[in-house]
């Protein structure tokens, strides 16, 4: 196939990084930060790794070795840069533990009992509830009635983390 057969619909061209010679790989000993977004939770499969934030697939360097790699790319390994900063240490405001602590959280209008981990002036997280995944409008109700909404930004062993979208409602 050369660089101007279609594949799929498509053409392929050798304007990307892994046709110019380069490829960037997952190596499963050690820190992979994403490309895409400096994230370290990955799903790992048996020839790519996939960002768990942003979705950015990688082949793993096994894979590679192993002859699934197309043939002519230069292995280029991801490595975290010294000095660089854990992601907890960039957070704007310190997240304080909540020891057991229910809420209530408004999925779509109707109230559900919510157990949550951690919570910050930015967001919180809670243990998953299966409603949030379709739900169109969150609201996190505190202990003293104030009204936070929120969207839903991550999902992780059975955790989610919600961040919250707008200044508080009494």
């Amino acid at each position: 196939m050369n660089a101007s057969t279609p594949f799929y619909g498509m053409r392929r061209t050798a304007s990307g990084p892994s046709a110019r010679g380069y490829q960037v790989l997952f190596h499963t000993d050690t820190v992979n930060r994403c490309p895409g977004c400096a994230g370290t939770n990955w799903l790992v499969g048996r020839i790519t790794a996939e960002c768990a934030r942003c979705g950015t697939a990688l082949p793993l360097a096994e894979a590679a070795q192993m002859g699934l790699d197309p043939v002519g790319h230069r292995q280029v390994a991801l490595h975290m840069v010294e000095g660089g900063k854990p992601w907890r240490e960039r957070r704007k405001t310190p997240r304080e533990a909540t020891d057991g602590r229910v809420l209530t959280l408004h999925i779509d209008g109707s109230p559900r009992a919510f157990s949550i981990e951690d919570i910050s002036e930015g967001g919180l997280r809670g243990v998953a509830l299966d409603e949030v995944f379709k739900s169109r409008q969150l609201i996190v109700e505190l202990e003293d009635g104030t009204l936070h909404p929120a969207e839903l930004r991550w999902c992780s062993g059975g955790y989610i983390g919600l961040a919250f979208i707008a200044p508080s409602q009494a």
